[in-house]
């Protein structure tokens, strides 16, 4: 039996683990992570791209306020983002872009 075809599958195996399964597993354990360090008063954005302002936190669910006196609850899951908190107010401000005359 010639073991051409199995090097081959082999090999495509392993291009598939490294360029579809390996990415994902990694990108879900961040996810995992980012949501485990919620805390209340963080600002997120949910998958839907609504802001809000987490209030509390519960074992599946967090409770979300998007206006002041308007919350939602909402599953961990369906947080995308942490909105990063502002940089202190004596930190240098980004240079600024050149225009094209």
């Amino acid at each position: 039996m010639d073991a051409g075809p199995l090097i081959f599958f082999a090999a495509l195996a392993a291009i598939f683990w490294f360029l579809l399964i390996r990415p994902q597993r990694q990108r879900r354990v961040a996810h995992r992570t980012m949501v485990s360090g919620l805390g209340p008063g963080d600002e997120v954005i949910t998958a839907g791209g609504v802001f809000g302002r987490v209030r509390t936190i519960a074992e599946g669910h967090i409770v979300l306020e998007i206006a002041p006196g308007t919350e939602i609850k909402l599953a961990k899951d369906a947080v995308a983002n942490v909105v990063p908190k502002d940089e202190p107010a004596d930190a240098p401000a980004p240079p600024a872009a050149e225009e094209r005359g």
